[in-house]
């Protein structure tokens, strides 16, 4: 049976009954004063960290960012280089007279585009003459030493750097001060020659291993095009000044971090860069080279003139010029001579240089109407906490 007078009173007690907060005096200066502080430290993480420090009152973007490049400068050298000749398996010396040769861009940059990069070639070996045919491998391939035929396994490839096939023939070694026969081996003949420095003379002077051959290289000028979006905000910004009145200014200023004007200029010289790197000097990276980097910062704050959302740059040496493996950077390049109807000719560079990585960290804010929702979750999570604790 239904009792109507429980559910009455159930009834009349949420209507009519109800709660009030009961406020406790607490006279005790040290619980007091651990209070404020509390409520202190709570209202400052909100301000000073949450709101100030980590900009929780502004939106952040990460830029697309699009940089090409451009090198100017040139050397010129004046080769005689000394190869071996192998003619009915015998080895004579020739001479390689390059003369004066002026090299630009199109030939010490290779290749000529990369992807936010590039290549600057400041030291070489060259192989010159070389051409399709039978001659001894070289004899820092310890595999390809020998004392006789039968060390010498036919259509097999050294390994460990070997450079051909091997005919099954062991003959007397191509190079000076060779320590042992070597096998015969069908490739480009002669061998690339793969030891610093090359022997011979640049304008009558002995190559050495000191300096590189490219010396000049260090007035060479990096030209920097970058060019950064940022999409949450349809904002585009670019290294060089669009609203600059002097239409030569690329071509008369030189970027230097001391000067106010300068220090925008996106054409930048090698000896630039490397007197900015501590510990790391031109002639001793260019002689095996290396891979330095060049870093563009965008730090953008659009509360203010976008015309003041300026690059900054940075260089620093991203290899272990230290290292006892591999150490440098190089690449090999083939220049082939076409006037030889008969055999295929050409001329082996092994080009020691720099490898410039460019880099670009960029960063816009824009004030933002409200807290930064991660912030001000965290502010109330804290906020929570706390007052669990009081």
């Amino acid at each position: 049976m239904v009792n109507f007078y429980k559910i009455g009173n159930s009834v009349a007690s949420a209507l009519f009954e109800y709660n009030t907060s009961k406020i406790v005096h607490i006279n005790s200066k040290k619980v007091g004063f651990v209070n404020r502080l509390i409520q202190l430290l709570i209202i400052g993480y909100v301000i000073g960290y949450a709101i100030i420090y980590k900009k929780g009152y502004q939106k952040f973007d990460v830029g697309l960012s699009s940089v090409t490049t451009k090198v100017k400068g040139v050397v010129q050298t004046n080769l005689s280089i000394n190869y071996p000749i192998r003619v009915e398996n015998k080895t004579t010396w020739g001479v390689f007279n390059q003369g004066p040769r002026t090299w630009d861009s199109a030939d010490y940059v290779t290749p000529a585009e990369e992807y936010e990069a590039v290549f600057v070639m400041t030291n070489m070996i060259l192989t010159p003459e070389q051409k399709q045919g039978k001659c001894p491998e070289d004899y820092a391939v310890r595999e390809a030493m020998c004392t006789n035929d039968s060390d010498c396994v036919a259509r097999k490839v050294p390994k460990n750097g070997g450079h051909g096939i091997m005919t099954g023939k062991c003959i007397e070694s191509d190079r000076p001060h060779a320590v042992s026969k070597m096998c015969e081996i069908e490739t480009w003949c002669p061998v690339e020659n793969n030891k610093l420095p090359m022997q011979g003379t640049n304008f009558g002077k002995p190559l050495s291993n000191k300096t590189c051959l490219f010396e000049e290289a260090i007035n060479f000028t990096i030209s920097l095009k970058n060019t950064v979006r940022f999409p949450e905000f349809g904002v585009t910004v670019r290294n060089i000044d669009d609203e600059h009145n002097d239409k030569d200014y690329l071509s008369k200023c030189e970027y230097n971090h001391k000067d106010q004007q300068q220090r925008l200029c996106p054409k930048i010289s090698l000896k630039t860069i490397f007197d900015e790197i501590s510990g790391t000097a031109f002639n001793d990276t260019a002689i095996r080279g290396g891979v330095v980097g060049i870093k563009i910062t965008w730090d953008c704050n659009l509360d203010y003139d976008k015309h003041k959302c300026l690059p900054r740059y940075s260089f620093f040496r991203l290899d272990n010029p230290l290292s006892k493996v591999s150490p440098g950077y190089n690449v090999r390049i083939a220049q082939y001579d076409m006037t030889d109807k008969k055999f295929a000719r050409r001329t082996l560079i092994k080009a020691y240089g720099i490898r410039f990585v460019i880099m670009v960290d960029a960063q816009v804010r824009l004030f933002e109407r409200k807290i930064n929702k991660t912030e001000e979750e965290d502010s109330v999570w804290l906020v929570h906490q706390f007052l669990h604790l009081l």
